[in-house]
């Protein structure tokens, strides 16, 4: 910190004590009724999830030939016995639900079960299991070959019929992983997927535990592993150098959001990070700094976050229309308080080039100083809400060949999963850009008056 910003905190400082001892108002900030009166978080908070597991069977050769032939399947089966609380056999259009009641690893009832699977049962209703799957609270393991036939008996493998209820899934903030490996029936080319329908926020979600059984058999190619989510976009905000260091500044951790107080005036602000002189124009050879600095962007799987834009609201009525010893403090009657919200979006933007490293780094515009964007002493403060909102995105490229199989029902590949999985993720409720999806991170700033 330079000689002149010293001088000068000292006399901000010297003042701020002077006017207050003199009865000047002072805005105070309970980080409590922050968190529970005015956060409200925008994004959908993931509807909860048991841990329990049911475990879904095609009770068709895919499964048979499993159990005989394939690693994967033999690699999972051990962690399937001890987590699975429920086998659904899949037999035509009825679920047969057993329940695994002995879960110790010397258990061998779901094995002698899993074993028993001899008779190839055509026509298995998957499309009626995974919409059960999709409607219900518990994670699901799904095994099969995705070969479906509807009522009339025709083949769905070239239409996307798994669409709906895989965007149903990840509407509520859940994650879906498959893991697909390639198989022969007969001389027949197939495609098998283990489906893992989970929420990465459980505490043990079962997809940590299948992941591990196989990391050698994905290293060699035997299988693959993809990953489903619109839940795993997020910041990651620094424990240190977040606000421009020649400030005076606090921050506060809180539950989703953090909380700064600056202490140093909008003319130091002004001229220390705008780098603006007392008319408002640029000091000539300075460049102006961020205010907020080195929050990074984690873009998740699926998403790549192409624009993203500050939603800034000067707060101060609306939260001291909450807070009765801030408002006895201030001298105002709360009942009397018109708790607005002043848009001022226009006095925040993100610095682009440090976006196209995936750092989130807020400056401010002289637009902060339009009439009506800051308050005075009367209120005793500013409190500013940031909520940074993704605006555009783009989808990851996957590759399609994973999840098809020549079709041998037609000339054509089938592409029921394949193309299930690009609806859903581009799916308008399920894009983060969706209103319950495009707030990722808040940040309020507690600012003196103007």
């Amino acid at each position: 910190m330079n000689m002149n910003k010293m001088y000068f905190l000292f006399i901000s400082i010297f003042f701020t004590i002077f006017l207050t001892s003199c009865g000047d108002k002072y805005l105070e900030v309970d980080k409590q009724i922050l968190q529970t009166k005015i956060y409200e978080p925008t994004a959908i908070h993931n509807q909860s999830l048991q841990q329990s597991t049911v475990l879904y069977l095609d009770h068709s050769t895919c499964v048979i030939d499993a159990r005989k032939n394939s690693k994967v399947f033999k690699n999972l089966l051990g962690q399937l016995g001890l987590y699975t609380d429920t086998l659904c056999l899949i037999k035509k259009d009825i679920l047969e639900k057993i329940p695994n009641t002995d879960k110790s690893p010397t258990s061998t009832d779901i094995y002698n079960i899993i074993n028993g699977i001899k008779d190839d049962i055509k026509f298995a209703d998957i499309g009626k299991a995974v919409e059960e799957i999709s409607k219900s609270n518990s994670q699901a393991i799904l095994i099969t070959d995705f070969e479906y036939f509807d009522k009339n008996g025709k083949n769905q493998d070239g239409f996307p019929y798994l669409s709906g209820a895989f965007k149903s899934w990840l509407e509520k903030g859940h994650t879906i992983y498959i893991i697909t490996e390639s198989y022969k029936e007969g001389n027949q080319d197939k495609k098998r997927f283990y489906v893992i329908f989970t929420d990465d926020n459980l505490q043990a979600p079962i997809s940590d535990l299948l992941r591990a059984e196989i990391k050698d058999l994905l290293k060699d190619g035997v299988c693959t592993w993809f990953k489903m989510t619109n839940s795993d976009i997020g910041v990651e905000s620094p424990k240190s150098d977040m606000v421009n260091n020649n400030l005076t500044f606090n921050v506060d951790y809180l539950n989703g959001f953090e909380l700064i107080t600056l202490d140093d005036s909008w003319d130091a602000i002004r001229e220390y990070v705008m780098k603006l002189d007392k008319y408002g124009e640029p000091v000539p050879e300075e460049k102006s700094e961020p205010l907020i600095s080195n929050i990074i962007l984690n873009n998740g799987e699926n998403y790549k976050i192409s624009d993203i834009q500050i939603v800034a609201t000067n707060i101060t009525t609306k939260y001291i229309s909450k807070d009765t010893i801030a408002a006895d403090n201030l001298g105002m009657d709360i009942s009397t308080i018109n708790p607005t919200e002043i848009n001022i979006s226009d006095g925040f933007i993100l610095d682009k080039e440090a976006f196209e490293s995936n750092k989130l780094n807020v400056m401010l515009t002289d637009k902060i100083f339009t009439d009506g964007h800051l308050l005075d002493k009367n209120y005793g403060g500013n409190l500013i809400r940031l909520d940074f909102v993704i605006t555009q995105v783009g989808l990851n490229p996957m590759n399609p060949n994973d999840f098809e199989w020549q079709s041998i029902w037609s000339s054509n590949n089938a592409i029921c999963v394949s193309k299930s999985i690009d609806n859903a993720l581009r799916d308008v409720n399920v894009i983060p850009t969706t209103p319950n999806r495009r707030v990722i991170h808040t940040i309020f700033i507690k600012t003196a008056s103007l």
